[in-house]
C-alpha cells in the first residue's frame, strides 16, 4: 500500500478489545471488522468516527480512503480538502441519522467516486443534500449512486467540477440541485424517481454566469410532490442562471416540462428528446434573454415550446430545427389551457426566430405569434395536420411579423390566421392579398395545400 492511500480496514489497535462487531459483506461472504459502538449487536455498528479519522489521515497525506464492499452505516460526516473517497465494487455508506451523509466547504479538490450513498429513506432533512458542498473548487462525483432520501440527492452551493455517470434516484426533492455554480460538467448521469426536479441549476442573480453543461444524461419519472404551477415536476430547471447548455438528453415522463429556463441568459438546449411531458415541453420565460432552442425532439405534450413573457422581460430567442408531436389535452393545474397557449407547437413573442421546425398534429396553433408580438419572424416551417397551421396576435401594441416560406399542409380551419386573444377572425388570411388589413405582418410564399 503507497503512501497516502488510507484502506478502510479495521486494525487491531482500532478495534475494541472486548468484542468485534461483523458485518457480512458482498455476495463473496468477505467480513469486515468494524469498530464497537453502544448500539445494540442486532443494530448495523457506527463507522462514522473511524471514516472521519481515516479522512484526516488522508488529508495530511494528500491520498485516498478506499471502501472495501458492503454496508457501512454512519452518521454525517465532513470530507476534508484534497481528500478521494474511492469504492470498490457494492460499497455502500448509509446515513444513521440526521442529513447530510457526507459534506465539505472551502476546499479546492474533493473526489468521491464508485460509491453507493443510501439515505436510508431518511426524511429528517429539509433543503440539504445527502451529498452537501459549499464552496469546492473542483468537486468530482464519478460513477456513484445516491438514493433513498426525503431531500435533495445532491445540493451544491458555489462549487465546480465534474458530475458524470451517476445514478440518483427515489429522492424527495430535486434530484441535483446547484446554486451560483462555478460551471459543473453534469455528463451521463441517470437522474429518475425524484419528488419535485431532475437537475436545477441556479444562481441567485439573473444573468450571472454559471456555464454548466447538462449532457447527455437520461432523466424520468419527475414528479410534482410539491404541488404549485410548474416550479415543480420538470426534468431540467434553469432559474436566472447564465451560459448553461442543455444538449443531448433523453428525458421522459415528466409531471411539467422537460427543460424550463426562467430568467435564465444565453441558455443553449439543443438536441434533447423529451417524451411525456404534462404540460409544456419546454419554455423560457419571465425574463429569460437569448434562449435558443435547437433540434429537440418533442411528443406526447400538452404543449412544445415557448419563448414568451415579453412584458416580463423575455426577450430575444431562436426556435429552430425541432420536431414536435403527439400534442394532447393536459391538465396539469386550472391555469393550462387557452390563455396559456397549450396545444400550441412553438410560440414566440419578442425579437425572435421560428424557423425550420416540424410541427405534426397539433390540436390547436402550429405556430402562434403571441400576445406580446414583436419582431418575429417564422419561416421555413413545415405544418402538418394542425388545426391551425400560424396564427397572429392583432390588437394594440403589435409589432411586426414575418410569416414566410412556409410549407402548410391539412390545416383543418385555417393555415394562417389572425387572434384577437383568443378569438379567432374569420378568414384564412394565407390566401393572396387577404392580409392587407393587417400591414404590420408580412405573409408571403408559404406553400398551403
Amino acid at each position: 500500500m503507497s503512501q497516502g492511500d488510507t484502506r478502510f480496514f479495521a486494525s487491531p489497535a482500532r478495534l475494541c478489545s472486548t468484542r468485534r462487531n461483523f458485518l457480512r459483506l458482498g455476495a463473496a461472504g468477505l467480513l469486515f471488522s468494524a469498530p464497537c459502538s453502544s448500539r445494540s449487536a442486532n443494530a448495523a455498528p457506527d463507522a462514522t468516527d473511524w471514516l472521519q479519522g481515516e479522512l484526516r489521515n488522508a488529508a495530511r497525506a494528500g491520498g485516498t480512503v478506499r471502501l472495501p464492499a458492503g454496508v457501512i452505516s454512519i452518521r454525517s460526516v465532513e470530507v476534508p480538502d484534497g481528500v478521494a473517497i474511492v469504492g470498490a465494487r457494492g460499497s455502500v455508506l448509509r446515513l444513521m441519522g440526521p442529513a447530510p451523509l457526507l459534506s465539505g466547504a472551502a476546499a479546492r479538490r474533493i473526489t468521491l467516486e464508485s460509491v453507493t450513498f443510501d439515505g436510508g429513506g431518511n426524511r429528517l432533512a429539509d433543503q440539504r443534500g445527502l451529498l452537501d458542498f459549499t464552496d469546492v473548487l473542483h468537486l468530482s462525483i464519478h460513477g456513484c449512486v445516491i438514493r433513498r432520501f426525503g431531500a435533495r440527492g445532491v445540493n451544491l452551493l458555489r462549487c465546480g467540477g465534474r458530475f458524470a455517470q451517476n445514478i440518483i434516484e427515489d429522492v424527495r426533492d430535486a434530484g441535483y440541485f446547484s446554486l451560483d455554480g462555478l460551471g459543473v460538467d453534469i455528463d451521463g448521469n441517470t437522474v429518475r424517481e425524484c419528488g419535485d426536479n431532475g437537475v436545477q441549476v441556479w444562481t441567485s442573480v439573473a444573468g450571472r454566469l454559471d456555464g454548466s453543461r447538462i449532457r447527455n444524461n437520461a432523466i424520468s419519472d419527475i414528479h410534482n410532490l410539491s404541488g404549485g404551477d410548474g416550479a415543480y415536476g420538470n426534468g431540467v430547471s434553469i432559474f436566472r442562471s447564465g451560459g448553461v447548455r442543455v444538449e443531448n438528453n433523453v428525458i421522459r415522463r415528466c409531471a411539467y416540462t422537460a427543460v424550463r429556463n426562467n430568467a435564465g441568459h444565453d441558455i443553449v438546449v439543443i438536441g434533447n428528446d423529451c417524451k411525456t411531458c404534462g404540460e409544456r415541453a419546454m419554455y423560457a420565460e419571465f425574463g429569460a434573454k437569448r434562449a435558443a432552442f435547437r433540434d429537440n425532439k418533442i411528443d406526447d405534450a400538452g404543449a412544445g415550446i415557448a419563448v414568451t413573457n415579453a412584458d416580463q422581460g423575455t426577450d430575444v430567442g431562436w426556435v429552430t430545427g425541432n420536431v414536435i408531436t403527439g400534442l394532447r389535452e393536459t391538465h396539469p393545474d386550472d391555469e393550462f389551457g387557452p390563455e396559456m397557449s397549450w396545444l400550441t407547437g412553438v410560440e414566440g413573442e419578442s425579437n425572435i426566430e421560428i424557423a425550420g421546425n416540424t410541427i405534426v398534429g397539433s390540436p390547436w396553433i402550429g405556430i402562434r405569434c403571441g400576445g406580446y408580438r414583436q419582431n418575429v419572424r417564422v419561416e421555413s416551417n413545415t405544418l402538418v395536420d394542425n388545426e391551425y397551421g400560424v396564427a397572429f396576435q392583432i390588437g394594440g401594441g403589435v409589432g411586426a411579423a414575418i410569416i414566410a416560406h412556409n410549407k402548410i399542409y391539412g390545416s383543418k380551419k385555417a393555415a394562417i390566421v389572425a387572434l384577437a386573444g383568443n378569438t379567432f377572425m374569420p378568414g384564412d388570411v394565407s390566401a393572396p392579398g387577404a392580409a392587407s388589413k393587417h400591414p404590420l405582418v408580412t405573409i408571403r410564399d408559404n406553400d398551403v395545400r
